[in-house]
């Protein structure tokens, strides 16, 4: 997924002319309280979600988990144990064929420099953020548009703070074939077209209001991260939500993908609802803020009438 959305910032042609703030289109910025529950048992915080003859064990996964971050897979195990199947999150998929174009776009967030002249505080924030990050390179993001300084700064970031967005997912997967459950994503979509339809559409702010998000979210260090992925790996749910969102934020201000991630609840969706039509249990894994949120993938299932229950219910 954030793979995805980078190759969609890279067509974002942003010409922002100054720092005003742009409204994000954001619908996961609400939780639904009663889904928001610590889990009972160890390790990271599971749902279920069950009919008359079928159990979804489902967890919630965050973006990434620093490099080393230990998780209690005792839980997971045991589930995988005689599972008929693993959801995972849709899928996106890109040929050979796409990279020249992709190279393109890249290219076209070129930049003469002029948005730094014209926006020197924030110029003068990315300076430091980025020497901090990448000292060898010290004026390498002056050649770039804002929104792929954004970019490139978050990845470096991560980079420093030893973030690694395989895990858990990798860790999952491995266990899933030693168990030999197959794993099925919740559907797959062609990346191109979504890159080209933002390609077609231009926000004037949004670059310059994305470099302000991730240079936020630099600038409080991996101390928040690294919180809110322990928490998660001991099943405290509201304080692993609370982590950082400056990388997602600047994401939901390239044009579609507020709506991009709507379609993902709704593919999450139908894809438990699927897995409900087969006798037995199985196996799911979503982003934690996705299951929880207001219109979210739990409370979505819920307003169909489908048994959803918390990790407080063991």
């Amino acid at each position: 997924m954030r793979a995805v959305l980078t190759g969609l910032a890279l067509g974002a042609a942003v010409m922002g002319s100054s720092a005003h703030a742009q409204a994000i289109d954001d619908p996961q910025a609400n939780v639904v309280e009663a889904l928001v529950v610590s889990a009972k048992l160890p390790g990271p915080a599971w749902w279920r979600v069950s009919d008359g003859d079928t159990t979804i064990y489902v967890l919630g996964v965050p973006s990434a988990l620093p490099k080393g971050q230990p998780w209690d897979r005792s839980v997971l195990e045991r589930r995988l144990d005689g599972a008929f199947a693993l959801l995972t999150p849709p899928v996106w998929r890109a040929g050979l064929t796409d990279i020249p174009a992709m190279l393109r776009l890249r290219n076209s967030l070129k930049d003469d420099g002029e948005w730094a002249a014209r926006s020197p505080a924030l110029a003068a924030r990315t300076q430091r953020a980025w020497t901090a990050v990448d000292p060898k390179h010290a004026d390498g993001w002056r050649k770039w548009k804002p929104l792929l300084v954004a970019l490139q700064l978050n990845g470096k970031a991560s980079a420093q703070a030893k973030l690694q967005t395989s895990r858990p997912d990798k860790d999952i997967a491995e266990l899933a074939r030693e168990k030999r459950v197959k794993a099925r994503p919740a559907a797959t979509h062609k990346a191109m077209p979504m890159l080209k339809a933002v390609v077609r559409e231009h926000g004037e702010a949004a670059g310059l209001t994305c470099l302000d998000e991730t240079l936020d979210a630099v600038e409080a260090g991996a101390a928040p991260i690294r919180a809110a992925a322990e928490a998660w790996s001991q099943g405290r749910v509201k304080d692993a939500l609370a982590g950082p969102r400056g990388a997602e934020r600047c994401e939901l201000l390239l044009p579609g993908v507020a709506d991009l991630k709507r379609q993902l609840v709704d593919d999450e969706v139908e894809g438990l609802t699927n897995l409900l039509k087969t006798p037995g249990h199985a196996v799911a894994y979503f982003p934690l803020r996705a299951l929880v949120a207001e219109n979210g993938v739990l409370d979505k299932l819920r307003a169909r009438g489908i048994t959803v229950r918390t990790p407080g219910e063991g």
